[in-house]
């Protein structure tokens, strides 16, 4: 072991004394020496296979404290490989066999670059490191003589040396908990002491009086149980009580689990967006095994179970999960725009401020923790080998501000909140086509429809111009595509225009059932429809597969036709199942898709959306050693990322977005407006 370490390279004085020590521990402390090698990252099972990413074990790496070469740190390098396998058996003599039944021969060596972690002394830096890796030669033979079948000998050499290119990638350690990470600290801690203290004093007040001047007055009341509880009422300022209780579990908890949906709820929506949650978690959990934390250049070969994954029937699903997120913009415009009509019915005219505020305080809450979770506080949450620090660069101010998949797309915060901005972009237009709708419906259609036809035309002309894939994750310009087509708001405008539309046909009643025809032809109507919405939504879902699988090459063209229709198909498909929940003919679907029990995972979704990528890094970022990914272990890592999701979603929902609805819904009462829920 002292032979492999040389201190005789081009390196700082600190670096030099360091290895020095290093090379010396075998004999001064063998025991160390043992656990520096140990920690290491090795060759195993797989490569041929692509498993050539090898972690070590992160922290027996770190432990290496108060030693004598100091601390350590921990990259992941680029090594050459090469195996060479020797069989010779001993019928054989000089290549010559004389039995009557020979076995054969194998002599042959494979090369193949792999990533391999290294433990190496702090006084060092990971360039300075990389010149003493270009001069170790490690060598492991392995002689295997007692094979019970033969007396022949078998030989299998693995030589590494380093391929002296600069480190791939060290995880970021030791970041500074400055002044915003603890103001974000603060702030979480501020909301869940506002949540605890408002629970405890709601539950005290519930059991007794509080003083003739006191924050209660009790009256008698009885519940459903048929015992005798106490409803409070305000001596003096009753809206005081109303602010500070919105923080109480005691509210919060019923509102967020009850099943109870309101008579003018649209049917089906909720649970479109639970299975589009699903499906989004299921792609992300696949894209950041492939690309760890998006660092491609830790993959140099693909392994051959992710390789394959997307050219299985079944995951064309989660590779296209485009499509559940235009699931999205059907959803938030249907609710929008159907709601919106039923305010201007109500009061007479379109409210422009309560409209926009409504919707900003909507979204911005959990938006905005999450933007600063992930900018200042996510990486002091824990640590491992492929921890990073990606989010620390995010351009937050464009969060802020609504604009982060326009400016910066490469450095968004936390990447799935490029739908919150979008969103939040088509929701400022789409007051032309509701108000349109609403006053002059000829027109407004004319409007939707020419719009839809000059943004199909937009995207087709951007697909050819850029050479765009219509399999995007399989086109040599994938993560552009990602970020100048599939996250701008002009790709997702024709499914939020259709989710207008459809909003304002379920406003106004239409259905099958009310045309002037013989209940036949309702029937066949409906059936028509129904065959219709599944072919559109079958063939836009599963139209990519024989480019995933290599079957066939879509041309330019064919490209450039299905990123042009393919988000108008699918929303038109999903807008016609819900369509028909709403209108009598969803039958199984309907009690399916409307089951009231979807209404609390549907109140989480929001959260969901937001801070499952977080889950997944933490999950993948703690890992402490290789995994070699199977069927089974995708399984488990995308339930889990589910389940951990929605904990993390019910915890921030009823401390943050509950609460703070509450209290937007107060101050409209306060203004004279009332509030909508959506």
């Amino acid at each position: 072991m002292t032979q492999i370490f040389s201190h005789n390279i081009n390196a700082s004085r600190n670096c030099q004394t360091a290895i020095e020590r290093l090379s010396t521990l075998q004999s001064t402390h063998p025991q160390l020496m043992a656990q520096y090698w140990d920690s290491w990252g090795k060759p195993s099972d797989g490569i041929v296979y692509g498993h050539t990413t090898f972690l070590g074990y992160y922290d027996e790496c770190v432990d290496l404290k108060n030693t004598p070469v100091g601390e350590t740190n921990y990259c992941i390098y680029t090594m050459q490989m090469n195996i060479t396998a020797f069989y010779n058996p001993s019928e054989y003599q000089d290549e010559v066999c004389y039995s009557s039944d020979c076995p054969v021969p194998i002599n042959t060596s494979v090369t193949s670059n792999i990533q391999i972690e290294v433990c190496y002394p702090s006084p060092c830096s990971p360039n300075e490191f990389a010149l003493v890796l270009s001069r170790m030669n490690i060598i492991s033979v392995t002689n295997m003589t007692a094979n019970p079948f033969s007396n022949a000998t078998q030989t299998l050499t693995v030589q590494l040396s380093s391929t002296g290119d600069p480190p791939t990638f060290c995880p970021q350690s030791g970041v500074e908990f400055d002044t915003g990470a603890a103001v974000v600290t603060g702030v979480c801690v501020a909301f869940v002491g506002l949540v605890v203290l408002a629970t405890v004093v709601d539950l005290l007040c519930i059991r007794q009086f509080i003083g003739t001047k006191g924050i209660l007055k009790r009256e008698a009341d009885t519940d459903t149980k048929n015992h005798h509880v106490e409803k409070g009422k305000y001596q003096d300022k009753p809206w005081m009580r109303d602010l500070f209780l919105s923080f109480s579990l005691c509210h919060s908890v019923p509102e967020l689990l009850s099943t109870e949906q309101s008579p003018s709820s649209i049917k089906a929506v909720g649970a479109l967006k639970v299975f589009a949650n699903f499906v989004n978690i299921g792609f992300h959990v696949y894209i950041h095994v492939l690309y760890p934390f998006m660092y491609p250049q830790l993959i140099q070969n693909t392994p051959q179970y992710l390789d394959k994954y997307p050219s299985r029937m079944f995951n064309q699903i989660f590779m296209n999960a485009t499509f559940s997120v235009d699931t999205f913009f059907v959803v938030s415009a249907t609710l929008s725009s159907y709601l919106t009509f039923k305010d201007i019915e109500k009061h007479g005219r379109f409210r422009v401020l309560y409209f926009y505020v409504n919707r900003y305080f909507r979204l911005a809450p959990m938006f905005y923790l999450v933007t600063f979770v992930a900018f200042k506080l996510f990486v002091h949450l824990s640590d491992g080998p492929l921890w990073h620090s990606q989010h620390i660069n995010c351009q937050w101010w464009c969060n802020l501000l609504f604009i982060n998949n326009l400016i910066y797309p490469a450095d968004i915060c936390v990447v799935p909140t490029w739908y919150v901005g979008a969103e939040m972009q088509l929701f400022v237009l789409s007051p032309i086509f509701i108000v349109t709708l609403y006053y002059a419906e000829l027109v407004g259609m004319v409007v939707v429809t020419l719009s839809i036809f000059g943004i199909t035309v937009v995207i087709g002309f951007v697909a050819v111009q850029n050479d765009y894939w219509a399999a995007i994750f399989a086109g040599p310009k994938a993560f552009e595509q990602v970020q100048w087509l599939y996250h701008q708001s002009f790709y997702r405008a024709n499914p939020y225009l259709i989710g207008i539309v459809l909003g304002y046909i379920l406003y106004k009643k239409y259905s099958i059932v009310d045309l002037p025809i013989r209940q036949a032809l309702k029937h066949l109507i409906s059936v028509t429809l129904w065959i219709i919405a599944i072919c559109l939504c079958k063939i836009t879902l599963f139209g990519t597969v024989e480019e995933y699988n290599g079957t066939h090459h879509f041309t330019k063209w064919e490209n450039a036709t299905f990123l042009m229709f393919s988000g108008l198909t699918w929303s038109i498909g999903i807008s016609i199942i819900i369509f028909f929940c709403n209108t009598g003919y969803g039958g199984i679907v309907n009690s399916v898709l409307s089951w009231p029990g979807w209404d609390p995972l549907v109140r989480l979704s929001y959260g969901v959306y937001l801070f499952h990528i977080l889950v997944i890094f933490y999950i993948l970022g703690t890992i402490q050693s290789s995994l070699i990914f199977t069927d089974t272990v995708y399984i488990m890592l995308c339930v889990f990322t589910i389940v951990a999701s929605f904990a993390v979603s019910f915890v921030l929902t009823l401390t943050v977005e509950l609460p703070i609805s509450k209290v937007v819904s107060l101050c409209f009462k306060l203004a004279g407006m009332e509030s909508r829920h959506k």
